[in-house]
């Protein structure tokens, strides 16, 4: 019985041996096969190697002397430069670069980048045998021998054409929508500054027929005026906001040191009529400077305070805090803390449902009829914006009743 057993297995039994390798038992079968694959000689393994590489069909590989003669050719190499095994061997592989890449040496750069770091990475325009162009990204390799000295280079080549070709569409893309952005920009603020000055007359004219002492004007012929001209004062609104607002979309302007406790001073004495009227206060301390566009920053706090004001609750005086402070937010795509710049503006006003929270920021979006608060519907708009223009973000947190905090985080 034990005889039989030996015959079915082959067990590693010595232990000098199992010193140097696992100790593991084979089935007869499993046993051959494995003495088969140690009796390959290492031509039979190169040219196994050779053949797996010979039918790469996705990348070119190639094999290059010191000099950048070219030695071998695979099946990927002729598929993607167009030339056979005869053709090409023996040729130094500066062929497939445009003239001007050999006038300025760039193969024996790559060769020379390659022998000194181990690798030379590159990407760019490759001719064909036929004439064509193709975009390679290439990386060639330097190979040494037991003695550390360079015997050549491998050179691996894959054709992203596709890719590159995807890019330019898309940069063209970019590149035409923000010219047609920046003509539409043009467009609208000419347009604004031209509507401004026929309103002027429309209201200059109403006031004149009203104030009028010769003409005998019925109750309904003076509410009409009216009208016209409360008609005529919110066009006027409207196109100061869409010029305001095409303003702050210029991204050629340089930021600057700006001190938020003077900006915030200002506008205490800007609504100081306002103030007084409502019983309503400011309160805002030792606020710091940021960097940052002077006049986009006032008008940025000129819409949330004046929000502020429009929106309290009647019969309550209005109080908006302003307070500014460094803290540590959690960066979703790094996973680690960012110390951010956070600006908050909170006031005891009306407040909002919390669901209106992204709303409110779009264009001409309101809350509320214009019979109830009056507005254009774009000043939060514009606070959106001027805050993207600092590569910030903006946001609102309120309940009905409870007034509204508007949270802006700036990088510190």
């Amino acid at each position: 019985m034990e005889a039989d057993r030996s015959k079915q297995k082959i067990a590693v039994m010595s232990p000098i041996e199992n010193l140097a390798q696992p100790s593991l038992e084979f089935s007869e079968p499993a046993a051959e096969a494995y003495e088969q694959a140690k009796q390959l000689d290492a031509a039979a393994t190169e040219r196994r190697y050779q053949k797996m590489i010979d039918e790469v069909e996705d990348y070119a590989i190639l094999m290059l002397s010191v000099n950048g003669i070219i030695l071998n050719w695979n099946k990927g190499a002729q598929k993607i430069k167009g030339y056979t095994e005869e053709e090409i061997v023996g040729n130094h592989f500066r062929i497939f670069y445009p003239k001007e890449d050999q006038l300025r040496q760039l193969p024996e750069k790559l060769i020379g980048v390659a022998a000194e770091q181990g690798k030379a990475i590159h990407e760019g325009w490759r001719v064909r045998k036929d004439g064509t162009t193709f975009w390679g990204s290439a990386v060639i390799t330097a190979m040494h021998d037991t003695d550390g000295s360079i015997i050549g280079f491998s050179k691996v080549t894959r054709d992203l054409t596709e890719r590159k070709l995807a890019e330019q569409q898309i940069l063209k893309y970019t590149q035409q929508l923000e010219s047609q952005n920046m003509e539409l920009q043009k467009f609208a603020f000419a347009a604004a500054h031209d509507m401004k000055e026929p309103l002027r007359k429309i209201q200059l004219y109403n006031r004149m027929v009203l104030e009028a002492e010769d003409l005998q004007l019925s109750d309904r012929q003076k509410d009409y005026l009216l009208r016209s001209a409360d008609a005529a004062r919110r066009m006027q609104g409207l196109i100061d906001d869409m010029l305001a607002f095409t303003k702050i979309s210029e991204q050629t302007i340089v930021f600057e040191s700006v001190s938020l406790q003077e900006v915030v001073d200002e506008l205490t004495v800007f609504f100081a009529e306002t103030l007084e009227q409502t019983g309503g206060k400011i309160i805002a301390n030792n606020l710091p400077s940021i960097n940052g566009i002077a006049f986009q920053l006032r008008q940025l706090f000129e819409n949330l305070i004046g929000n502020s004001l429009k929106y309290h609750r009647k019969g309550v005086p209005p109080e908006i805090v302003i307070t500014a402070g460094v803290e540590p937010i959690l960066n979703q795509s790094t996973g680690r803390e960012d110390n951010v710049m956070v600006l908050t503006v909170a006031d005891n006003g009306i407040g909002f449902d919390q669901h209106y929270a992204m709303k409110i920021f779009e264009m001409f979006e309101r809350l509320h009829t214009r019979d109830e608060f009056p507005g254009t519907g774009i000043g939060l708009a514009i606070c959106r914006k001027i805050v993207e223009n600092h590569r910030g973000t903006i946001q609102a947190i309120s309940k009905p009743g409870e007034g509204a905090v508007f949270s802006i985080y700036l990088p510190a």
